[in-house]
């Protein structure tokens, strides 16, 4: 996978910022499901949970930046 640029990356955290509604700095799974409506539409809850599982790494029911950009790298994979 080729590394991303900075500009690369500033793009990605505003569109993270976007959907981090509350400001807290990281996506809940309220937020996930908001972001889900936009890029899958047609997105079941079970896909939801099982993709923000997937996603949230550390397990801490939160999905911080680099675990956003990590999915993100991966083409936005929808669950």
């Amino acid at each position: 996978m080729a590394e991303l640029s900075k500009e690369e990356i500033k793009e990605i955290k505003e569109h993270y910022d976007f959907f981090d509604n509350d400001g807290s700095g990281m996506i809940d799974f309220k937020e996930f499901r908001q972001l889900l409506k936009v890029l899958a539409p047609s997105s079941t809850s079970e896909n939801a949970e099982r993709g923000f599982a997937t996603i949230d790494t550390d397990e801490n029911e939160l999905i911080d930046f680099e675990e956003f950009l990590d999915w993100w790298e991966m083409n936005w994979t929808v669950f």
